[in-house]
């Protein structure tokens, strides 16, 4: 029997190693991409949010133009305007951010992420 639980925009979830900060990026086993609402421990409870638009730290190496496929770098913790090994596909740019810029608006489509 199927029961409704929540809409799945949001989700709680253990922190990893090093634990997270609020309005970080984090990846979760290997194909869950968070925004941490709140900052916790490792292995403390965490809500992150999944789907929605969200303003994260970009690379100052990159110009986005909006609708553009944005990557997590989870080694640099930021966003990146291309694929390459060890980032992960979260969404599309919702601004339009030249080089310098730090930061992008970015529309979490909720999927799920696999390493490129």
């Amino acid at each position: 029997m199927n029961k409704y639980l929540h809409p799945g925009d949001k989700t709680e979830q253990i922190a990893p190693a090093g634990g997270v900060t609020a309005g970080l990026g984090y990846v979760i086993g290997a194909n869950l991409f968070l925004v941490a609402e709140g900052t916790a421990a490792a292995a403390a409870k965490f809500v992150g949010l999944r789907r929605g638009v969200v303003r994260l730290p970009k690379s100052t190496s990159d110009a986005i133009v909006a609708g553009a496929r944005v990557f997590w770098d989870n080694t640099a913790k930021e966003i990146r305007a291309a694929s390459a090994a060890g980032r992960f596909m979260i969404g599309t740019a919702e601004t339009v951010q030249i080089a310098a810029d730090t930061f992008v608006d970015v529309l979490l489509d909720g999927t799920s992420v696999v390493a490129v």
